[in-house]
């Protein structure tokens, strides 16, 4: 149960100093409702006519008042009813951050139904592995491409009553399918329901408790089919809340959703406007995402470690393509920023003057231009999480004067750690209020809290076997470093034993190396059988297809491209500035490019960007023994796509280096 005093002295030892945005975080936590439907009324019954939501579309920003988002929920809300929707039920979403997927997400609860998530990039398989164990009953579709997969497996989901979409475009044809149903026309069904029982939205909203569930929200399936989570208001609400004290929202804040809803993250940023009535803001397409958080100048930001990366990447590739003074003087300031970011650690986030002044001149003179072009000048923090982002990485983004707050946790209990104001890289930050987490005798990390996920859905024996005397079992490695930082090395189990002795991470080595503009993705693989460590790395084509062209480097495929003996030499001097930082026997020594990208729709990541290193160990096991045979080729058939767009399918051959060789 949520005790609004108690929680507020949980985490009033956070609050650090006075701060303008204090005072309203705890009005807010004073005044909380219990479910999200209530948290919405009141906002309407408060503040009716205060800005909520905006959309881009067409190039205008349109605006929704709580008012006009309440009416929205309830119509949507009372046309499910009328489908027969009921207390319970479970209603799926799939589609791209929209105001309609949060509206159909609330309207959901306000019946005491449970909203199931979808990524958008779900593949029809895995839409309906999640529709039929979540026993979903209708199904919230964007548009056409996400109708046609559900049209495509109709047969496999025979639950599902209805398909409801809320963009036309395209959706013509399907003008008299009856399995289909706008979402214009659910409202009017809602607004006719409304008119013969005009009390039973409020009432729906007044029956629902904390303890009922709000989502089920689908793990990323890295080491299996994915399990539903449930998640109930009382834990949805209290975390969200936990999160929210990295960055203290006010209500004037503007912010941009743009990672998944289907991902917990997002849904706790979801808990944050309902809670503390800032205001949520949808980009006009996923690619108009950096745009349009310039021109709302958000700011705080939720993004994931891959999108992190690309921003980074993005500007290092206009840097290389600038002339020789600009670029000079980007790496002088970047140096000084470098150096200031040291000179805070080392004095526990006190500057001193002598930098204090360097970092005025550099930021005056580059840094504050590179933030602009970003879109990033008004942003406070950047938030991230779901995986290890690289430390590197989060130097570098310091370093430009962005502050990236890093969080750990799992979908059963989220966020467990979260940096504050002293951001370390390489951690995840400190445990959050009312979390505690505690290392195992074998470095795993165990968490616990007053509230945590219900179970998995429908899987008992699972649920057990995540819990040990009330602390869930993450399957990570880590560790507390002498500040109370968490220090996440890697899954448990993929921690390599090296030959000679000792263990290693790869995901730390793998982060560094993307650190360059030119490796996207890279997978190690070694063992205490095997004599080093060997890489498979998949370039950034469009970066090094930008490299190319420059150095005037022919190519005509992906494949083409990256088996080049130039893009190899590109490649190795990465590896060797990571290898300059590693142990001998945890260095890279042969390494291949890959012909193509790590794809989820092929199941080599899951649908939040993570390696399933057991599946990519199996599908490559021919190139990884190839390697340690002394190999220096192996053959590959692959599907390989034109600059013009054609496509076909080529044998050729993946080469194996060996990085100490010059070639």
């Amino acid at each position: 149960m949520i005790d609004n005093p108690q929680l507020m002295e949980e985490l009033r030892p956070s609050m650090g100093g006075p701060d303008v945005g204090h005072a309203h975080f705890e009005k807010s936590i004073l005044g909380l409702r219990h479910t999200l439907p209530r948290i919405l009324l009141a906002n309407r019954d408060s503040a009716p006519r205060d800005v909520a939501m905006r959309k881009k579309d067409f190039g205008i920003w349109n605006s929704f008042t709580w008012e006009e988002v309440y009416q929205r929920v309830k119509d949507m809300a009372l046309g499910l009813k009328s489908l027969g929707v009921e207390r319970g039920d479970k209603v799926c979403v799939i589609g791209d951050n929209d105001p309609e997927w949060y509206w159909a997400e609330l309207a959901v609860q306000s019946l005491g139904g449970v909203c199931v998530g979808l990524y958008v990039d779900a593949m029809p398989a895995d839409i309906e592995h999640i529709v039929n164990d979540s026993d979903g009953v209708v199904v919230f579709s964007k548009d056409q491409e996400q109708t046609d997969k559900l049209i495509e497996i109709r047969e496999r989901i025979p639950n599902v009553r209805k398909v409801i979409f809320w963009d036309r475009t395209g959706m013509y044809r399907y003008r008299d399918e009856p399995w289909l149903l706008e979402n214009e026309a659910l409202m009017e069904l809602g607004r006719a329901y409304e008119a013969r029982h005009p009390d039973f939205f409020a009432q729906s909203v007044e029956a629902g408790s904390e303890s009922d569930l709000a989502l089920l929200c689908y793990t990323s399936g890295t080491t299996s089919l994915p399990k539903g989570v449930m998640v109930s208001y009382e834990y949805l609400i209290t975390s969200g809340i936990r999160f929210a004290t990295a960055f203290w929202p006010r209500k004037d804040d503007e912010y941009l959703s743009f990672v998944p809803p289907a991902w917990i993250s997002e849904q706790l940023m979801l808990v944050i406007w309902l809670v503390f009535g800032n205001r949520m803001n949808f980009p006009e397409e996923p690619e108009t995402a950096m745009e349009n958080i310039r021109e709302i100048g958000a700011r705080f930001f939720l993004l994931g470690p891959t999108q992190w990366q690309g921003i980074m990447s993005q500007v290092h590739m206009k840097i290389f393509d600038t002339g020789p003074i600009r670029r000079l003087l980007y790496e002088a300031c970047l140096a000084i920023g470098y150096r200031a970011v040291e000179d805070r650690t080392r004095n526990n986030g006190r500057q001193s003057l002598h930098w204090k002044a360097l970092s005025a001149i550099a930021n005056a003179a580059c840094l504050s231009h590179v933030r602009d072009n970003l879109g990033l000048s008004k942003l406070k923090y950047g938030v991230t999480g779901g995986s290890a982002l690289g430390p590197d990485v989060i130097r570098w983004f310091d370093a430009i004067g962005v502050r990236i707050k890093d969080g750990y946790g799992l979908t059963e209990l989220t966020p467990a750690t979260v940096h504050r104001e002293h951001i370390k890289a390489g951690t995840s930050g400190v445990p959050v209020p009312g979390v505690e987490v505690r290392i195992g005798d074998e470095g795993e990390i165990f968490l616990r809290a007053g509230k945590m996920f219900d179970g998995y859905y429908k899987k008992p024996a699972e649920t057990q076997a995540m819990l040990v005397d009330g602390w869930i079992r993450t399957g990570d490695c880590g560790a507390l470093d002498e500040d109370g930082q968490l220090i996440v090395y890697d899954r448990l189990k993929d921690m390599l034993p090296l030959k000679g002795g000792g263990t290693y991470s790869p995901t730390y080595i793998q982060n560094r190396l993307k650190f360059s503009p030119y490796i996207k993705e890279v997978l190690v693989v070694g063992g205490a059988d095997r004599e080093f460590l060997f890489g498979i790395v998949t370039i950034d084509f469009d970066n090094v297809g930008k490299w190319a062209e420059k150095n005037r480097i022919s190519y005509t495929t992906f494949m083409d491209l990256s088996q080049k003996d130039e893009v190899y030499r590109l490649i190795r001097k990465e590896i060797l500035r990571v290898n300059a930082t590693l142990p001998e026997n945890a260095r890279i020594v042969r390494c291949t490019m890959l012909h193509k990208e790590f794809d989820a729709d092929e199941g080599e990541l899951t649908k939040t960007r993570k390696l399933r290193r057991g599946f990519l160990e199996k599908r490559y096991g021919e190139l990884i023994e190839a390697c340690y045979a002394g190999a220096d080729k192996v053959g590959v058939e692959a599907e390989v796509k034109y600059r013009d767009g054609r496509t076909g399918r080529i044998r050729t051959d993946l080469r194996i280096h060996t990085v100490g060789e010059e070639r």
